[in-house]
């Protein structure tokens, strides 16, 4: 519908509306609430970002306002004015969200130590990775790294004096085809391949560098029945989890009107089924800590990431939810 909303914009006005029912105050309320109905306003925001004359609201209604009717006339009261993309509404209320400072405080006191089992996904490369390695030093727990990678495998000798990227292709063009003459995209899977191994040695180095236990296990995260039996395995080898940090995560840009369903679901399935996935396997276990790295996408919206928004948006109501629930 991107052509059509945008030519009708021009020819005198077009509207993308979500309502989602959360608590009426866009999971702040402090409610019960399905948080996957977050993901709505994301992609929302996502949208009024890529179709600037395109009129864009992201209605929250609360979920126990039964008077249907009435929450009619309060949606169609809000789709025909002005006003910002995101309004929560509740009997006699109407809310807004406000961005505010806030202070960083650095004398508190972490609620895992030595020996703790936390699950940190994403956790061998990138960001999740350099996380990792201060909460290692920090409080020496037992880190279970969780990737889509297989468990690297010591380095062909040939590769390892290839140390910047243009080293390491001509030695992949020499050595790993056999003679053969390679395409460019078998020579850039295989240095993504080796490169991914890289960083995951190097992660687990230097996490075991300061004196904490590191473990990797290849795992899908969304597959919830491979997490499960991941954890049981755990369990016994090395006691209950403690922790999650959850990093993990996949990006593919591309504006809503180019966007496949098929990107749009690994880039939403990789965070959300993945929580879901952790979530359900760790029901049971006294967590001290859940960790979930979101993004300002999420918060504002960005061209080309109505799926990266939305899926953080689920994970921001998620953690709001979870505040409250298991404080």
């Amino acid at each position: 519908l991107s052509a059509d909303l945008q030519k009708a914009a021009k020819a005198g006005g077009a509207l993308v509306a979500t309502v989602s029912r959360l608590d009426g105050a866009s999971g702040l309320g402090g409610g019960a609430f399905d948080p996957a109905q977050g993901g709505l306003a994301g992609l929302c925001k996502t949208a009024a970002d890529e179709w600037a004359d395109v009129r864009c609201r992201a209605l929250d209604v609360a979920r126990d306002w039964s008077d249907s009717d009435a929450v009619a006339d309060a949606i169609c009261a809000e789709l025909a004015g002005n006003g910002p993309i995101e309004v929560g509404l509740a009997p006699a209320k109407r809310r807004g969200l406000a961005l505010a400072e806030r202070a960083v405080s650095a004398d508190g006191e972490l609620s895992i130590g030595a020996g703790d089992v936390v699950l940190v996904t994403g956790g061998a490369r990138g960001v999740t990775a350099a996380c990792a390695l201060a909460l290692a030093e920090a409080a020496q727990p037992t880190l279970v790294l969780l990737g889509r990678s297989e468990p690297p495998e010591d380095e062909p000798a040939w590769a390892a004096t290839a140390t910047d990227e243009a080293a390491l292709k001509r030695a992949i063009v020499e050595h790993a085809f056999g003679g053969k003459k390679p395409a460019p995209a078998e020579i850039a899977r295989e240095f993504a391949k080796l490169s991914a191994a890289r960083e995951i040695r190097d992660s687990l180095a230097r996490i075991a560098a300061t004196g904490a236990r590191v473990l990797y296990r290849a795992v899908d995260v969304r597959d919830e029945t491979a997490v499960a039996a991941l954890l049981d395995e755990l369990r016994k080898s090395e006691g209950p989890v403690r922790g999650i940090v959850h990093g993990a995560g996949v990006i593919a840009d591309q504006f809503i009107a180019d966007k496949s369903d098929d990107a749009f679901e690994r880039v939403l399935s990789t965070k959300v089924n993945g929580l879901r996935s952790l979530l359900a396997g760790t029901q049971a276990d006294e967590l001290r800590i859940v960790a979930l790295f979101s993004s300002v996408s999420g918060r504002f919206g960005r061209r080309g990431q109505c799926d990266y928004a939305a899926a953080n948006e689920v994970l921001n109501k998620t953690a709001q939810r979870m505040a409250a629930e298991r404080p």
